[in-house]
């Protein structure tokens, strides 16, 4: 009886993620492949300065410089790299903010499965059912590629503040 409440919860929590997956996968089919709106598409807007402040802020910058500091900002103006727009691909991941959720839930159905692995080995019998094994690497596989996917989700999210 228990091993049908293990197995049942299991399979049904399984289901469900697979379900819910499919439908987020037809919705996203049915509005057309469009997978940010048009948020993504239009770029970065800098912040803009009133004429006033970007005036005051470049005499100020003048009578603090002395000959050497003039030398020294223009060595690092050089240098310094301009920040370049994320590439379109980074901007499709940092979309997918179901990532995390998905990598949550198949995490702990990964670990109830393993209790429930450790549990069984103990009863009468211990041995475990044949393909349970299967079951475990393929549901550790997964929370480990769910678990990558969210970490790179929100360093793409990062990157495109």
């Amino acid at each position: 009886m228990t091993y049908f409440l293990v197995m049942g919860s299991l399979a049904l929590s399984v289901l469900f993620t697979f379900g819910w997956a499919l439908s987020r996968l037809l919705r996203w089919a049915a509005s057309g492949f469009s997978l940010g709106g048009g948020a993504a598409r239009g770029g970065r807007k800098g912040g803009r300065r009133s004429g006033a402040t970007r005036s005051a802020g470049k005499a100020k910058a003048g009578k603090a410089k002395t000959g050497t500091a003039k030398v020294s900002a223009s060595r690092s103006k050089a240098s310094a790299k301009p920040t370049s727009e994320p590439w379109r691909i980074t901007r499709l991941i940092a979309e997918w903010r179901s990532s995390v959720a998905l990598a949550l839930v198949a995490s702990l159905i990964y670990l109830v499965a393993r209790l429930a692995e450790y549990g069984i080995s103990y009863r009468p019998p211990h041995t475990l059912p044949s393909g349970f094994d299967t079951l475990l690497i393929g549901l550790g596989w997964l929370s480990a590629g769910l678990i990558l996917l969210a970490l790179l989700q929100r360093l793409a999210a990062w990157r495109c503040r």
